[in-house]
């Protein structure tokens, strides 16, 4: 295949942030080139403290793993993607109007936040100019300079095509780049300057060797054409063998784990930033889960009301080191995009396995939704509840796990007897109105399955404010994992396991990945609260009184209520009324 390429010389000392330190974050870039952006004419007191206030951004402290921007600038993006409608449906937002992603005719999205009166440089010089990123191998692009709500972004795989195509674009200096999905993105500059930066960024970051970005090569305006045959790689991509994690288990915290659990960029859990230093946005996910049903109330030949078993099957299983709970009726999470994923699975950790800031929490809970709309079956969704000790609280999604009877590694299940609802998360045990899903704040980062085969295109969602639990509820989950004493049937010796009853991986390089935090009370506003009403002053007495309770038991096994025995149908009926 022959590609015509255009050698220039030009200097990088125009590059967007050139003099970027080495270990600076994200946020610690955008504090300097977003937030803290010149205020004209700032005579009065409260832009001067707004001033003030934004100063203060960028004297934070560097975060680990820090999120590297290499480069950014004004890019047109083009691509068939955006026709489609099963990746890209129409939106409903919340007055019913229907909103949907504006294209030319040839694919070229169209920037709706471009104003042909702003001349300001934060804002889109044209209609089809985008703000673009390039952090990692990611390009991210959102609608103006100072706007951090990210719109998209392509996970770069491989650059292919470099070439002027001015039928594709206005004074379109274009290229041509794959993502990890083998989607083809045209992304065009408005100069040949700019569009060679692009690409000597962009190679750098693959590791693509190319002498025309080095030394003097790039200082002239006035380059020649010159026609170079570009032989395209073959990637030969290594199978999983039959054994590769194999008999995993978490003794040593995932250190030991293959395939794409090592050779993955992408990969979870990850340490958190404080919710200042992550990226902030707008943008939330559909919540919406159901309430799975194990027992119902019925009447029974006594008009008495009993809980009969659905016979649902649910059940909490000991399985691959944790405790788990299955079920293809959980419910549903939609993203902005219109990709819906189920949820299909609970997985327990103790302790957390994401940390925040370097804290490690006692336990996390793990939602995992898999991929239902066409391409996006391959992908999944997990979204994790982090909880803490707090004594005499309790949750009353846990408490309906009834977990004073958890299974265990010698009884690996026990059914369910209690009605599930995933919205019951936010809600201690007395409070007493319906468990509608609550707004939250939360983290967002693209990772993984955090255990084999430890799969990557996976979204995570992780709430930044813990929920709060009994140290009896922590103690029994943990437990409940614990590798039991053994006893040696000769000698009649216990071994006692000294092994930590813990099933966390260790946490993984972030990469340059972009961390993202949605903050509800911002976005949405505080929760409603109901307000107690004000009692009367009193006291309280008591009369000591005895009774007898008689009640109907289905079957023919006894209702282990305590206190409770066989007596005669005449009997029992001589008390009813």
């Amino acid at each position: 295949m022959i590609f015509v390429i255009v050698l220039l010389s030009f200097v990088l000392s125009t590059e967007v942030k050139t003099d970027k330190k080495k270990g600076e974050t994200i946020m610690d870039y955008m504090a300097e080139n977003i937030l803290t952006a010149p205020v004209k004419n700032a005579t009065n007191k409260k832009k001067k403290k707004v001033l003030k206030k934004k100063t203060k951004l960028i004297k934070r402290k560097k975060f680990k793993d820090p999120i590297q921007v290499v480069y950014s600038g004004w890019l047109q993006i083009s691509s068939s993607m955006f026709h489609h409608t099963g990746r890209f449906p129409p939106m409903i937002i919340p007055n019913e109007k229907t909103i949907s992603i504006k294209t030319n005719k040839d694919f070229f999205r169209i920037n709706t936040d471009y104003k042909k009166n702003n001349k300001s440089k934060d804002y889109p010089p044209g209609k089809l100019y985008f703000w673009m990123r390039l952090s990692g191998k990611n390009i991210y692009y959102s609608s103006n300079r100072k706007d951090i709500n990210i719109l998209g972004n392509i996970a770069v795989k491989n650059l292919v095509d470099v070439y002027k195509r001015p039928d594709y674009s206005k004074q379109g200096l274009c290229f041509k780049v794959y993502d990890r999905e083998d989607r083809r993105w045209l992304l065009c500059a408005n100069n040949l300057v700019n569009r060679n930066k692009w690409v000597c960024k962009i190679k750098e970051v693959l590791g693509i060797p190319d002498k025309t970005c080095t030394g003097n090569a790039l200082d002239s305006n006035n380059g020649k054409i010159i026609v170079k045959t570009i032989i395209q790689p073959t990637i030969l991509i290594p199978l999983a063998s039959e054994t590769c994690n194999d008999n995993w288990d978490y003794t040593l915290k995932g250190h030991d784990w293959q395939c794409d659990c090592i050779e993955g960029k992408e990969q979870s859990p990850i340490n958190l930033p404080p919710k200042d230093k992550a990226i902030e946005t707008s943008v939330k996910p559909l919540f919406q889960y159901n309430e799975i049903e194990v027992s119902k109330e019925e009447e029974n030949i006594l008009g008495e009301t009993v809980s009969v078993s659905t016979n649902s099957g649910v059940k909490i299983k000991f399985e691959l080191g944790a405790l788990r709970i299955k079920s293809k009726d959980f419910g549903r999470l939609v993203t902005m995009d219109g990709a819906i994923y189920f949820a299909e699975e609970i997985v327990f950790h103790t302790p957390s396995e994401h940390t925040i800031n370097g804290k490690r929490h006692d336990m996390e809970m793990q939602i995992i939704h898999y991929g239902a709309t066409k391409g996006d079956t391959a992908k999944q969704v997990v979204l994790s509840f982090l909880f803490e000790k707090k004594s005499g609280v309790y949750n009353k999604f846990i408490d309906d796990l009834d977990f004073f009877n958890l299974p265990n590694p010698i009884e690996k299940e026990r059914d369910i007897l209690t009605n599930i609802h995933l919205n019951k998360i936010f809600y201690q045990s007395h409070d007493k109105e319906y468990p509608f899903w609550k707004p939250f704040s939360f983290y967002t980062y693209r990772g993984s399955i955090s255990q084999p085969p430890c799969t990557e295109r996976t979204i995570v969602y992780v709430a930044s404010d813990t929920i709060k639990i009994g140290s009896t509820a922590i103690e029994l989950f943990k437990e409940a994992i614990r590798v039991p004493d053994m006893q040696n049937t000769v000698t009649g010796e216990v071994i006692v396991s000294k092994l930590p009853a813990e099933n966390v991986r260790e946490l993984q390089t972030l990469n340059g990945r972009a961390i993202f935090h949605y903050d509800h009370i911002k976005y949405c506003g505080a929760a409603d609260t109901i307000k107690e009403k004000v009692k009367p002053k009193g006291h309280y007495e008591k009369v000591i009184k005895k009774l007898t309770n008689y009640f109907f038991v289905n079957g023919q096994n006894p209702s282990g209520v305590p206190g409770a025995y066989l007596v005669s149908k005449k009997e029992a009926l001589q008390h009813v009324k």
